[in-house]
């Protein structure tokens, strides 16, 4: 008697403590769906490309790679009406009178998109390929983040990252769809920012509106 009560006891415990967990998840899930709701505009900044993103081999500049990424955002964003594309020049004269703390100057960009979050891309490795699409040297490498910030209060409403460098089918079979997708060859580092930033905006909820 005493052992069908204790778990009873259980029972009862383990329920109640599901069903709080389930409300939780539904009162989470609502409170993102409107603040998703509640954002006016997303101001996009140009990119930045870190000073070590290159490495010391290579066709590219930062100049080149941020105007690439500036390119890939544009396509995937470009017809979202809350979306504000921020070029390098339309950045220096938005921001001609701002002054103060970064998150200030953020705060008066996106005034004057009447946005209210900023979302800045910053890449962090770009390495070509040393090879062909039949075999390489060394294979296509390239990393980035990805921060939208709410401009009002400093949050991080969602954060995305990329990093990869292409495996050779042979070194891990969990790739194979991968490697299929990609027609079983050796791709650019273009391709192969191309997909994940593809990949990581369609992740974003608030990009989604």
């Amino acid at each position: 008697m005493k052992t069908n009560t204790s778990i009873l006891i259980v029972a009862l415990f383990c329920s109640l403590f599901l069903s709080a967990c389930l409300g939780k998840n539904i009162d989470t899930k609502e409170e993102k769906t409107k603040n998703i709701q509640n954002l006016k505009g997303i101001v996009v900044m140009p990119t930045v490309v870190a000073t070590s993103a290159l490495g010391s081999k290579g066709n590219f500049t930062s100049a080149s790679v941020a105007g690439f990424v500036n390119g890939l955002v544009a396509a995937e964003l470009g017809t979202k009406a809350k979306v504000h594309l921020i070029s390098e020049g339309q950045l220096d004269g938005l921001l001609t009178n701002a002054s103060g703390s970064r998150l200030g100057q953020m705060k008066a960009l996106a005034a004057k998109q009447d946005s209210d979050a900023v979302l800045e891309v910053t890449v962090t490795r770009f390495r070509e390929r040393d090879g062909s699409d039949i075999s390489v040297n060394s294979p296509a490498s390239a990393a980035f983040e990805m921060v939208l910030i709410h401009v009002d209060t400093g949050m991080v409403l969602w954060a995305g990252s990329f990093d990869e460098t292409q495996e050779a089918l042979s070194s891990n079979l969990f790739t194979l769809g991968q490697a299929k997708s990609r027609g079983f060859k050796w791709i650019t580092v273009e391709e192969l920012v191309r997909q994940g930033m593809k990949e990581r905006l369609a992740e974003c909820p608030y990009l989604q509106k």
